[in-house]
């Protein structure tokens, strides 16, 4: 929020951006390239080399901003599953949706940085526009976009790695339960027009899919 504030251009974001994605999805990189076969040395220099080639290609190419942001986030969310228990996490997962609620609705402060984020297309957001065809803004001029935070995927990916240490059934009930609260949330934040904390809703659909798995006796 300080360099929001005080800072006033654009290429420390994109630095930022660049790192980013540079480490995060060379992890990515480098699962695949173990499952291909490579060893620890040569599967580590080229997930180096790809994760710093792709962060590059998304400071040229613009529209390798979703993949960008995918792949990160899968490189973050893997690190935080298999580092971390399912009740730590469950834990963090309540906490950060306490925090979201009060960034987004009391401080707004997460509001502001979205802003920031979204008027610079980086790859800290997921982002869908309506199909080609309709009407790209609405009548106030706004651009008929939504935007989904890195930080709001990473969460079920990290749940998901870390449940598949009880049973690859709990890992499926929480990727339904994440899937369905985020389409039901696109879905009423698009309609309506409305910015909303996202983790709060994909915490409580990937708890009660949880527990509903629980209770069927899956695991």
């Amino acid at each position: 929020m300080a360099i929001i504030k005080f800072y006033k251009g654009e290429m420390l974001f994109r630095l930022l951006e660049v790192l980013m994605i540079s480490t995060s999805s060379s992890i990515v990189f480098y699962a695949v390239l173990r499952a291909l076969g490579n060893d620890y040395e040569n599967a580590t220099l080229f997930a180096v080399a790809l994760g710093i080639a792709f962060a590059i290609a998304k400071f040229f190419l613009p529209k390798l901003k979703n993949a960008a942001a995918i792949l990160a986030t899968g490189g973050v969310g893997v690190i935080f599953g298999i580092s971390l228990g399912i009740l730590p996490i469950i834990i963090m997962l309540l906490l950060l949706s306490v925090y979201d609620f009060i960034a987004v609705f009391k401080t707004k402060h997460m509001v502001k940085m979205a802003e920031v984020l979204i008027k610079n297309d980086l790859a800290f957001t997921v982002s869908a526009s309506v199909k080609e065809g309709k009407p790209r803004f609405t009548e106030k001029g706004e651009r008929n976009r939504i935007d989904l935070g890195t930080g709001d995927i990473v969460a079920p990916v990290m749940f998901d790695v870390s449940a598949l240490s009880l049973s690859p059934m709990a890992s499926l009930f929480i990727f339904i339960g994440s899937i369905v609260s985020i389409v039901l949330l696109m879905y009423f934040a698009m309609r309506k027009k409305v910015i909303l904390p996202a983790l709060p809703p994909i915490t409580l659909g990937m708890l009660v899919f949880f527990i509903l798995g629980r209770l069927l006796g899956f695991y």
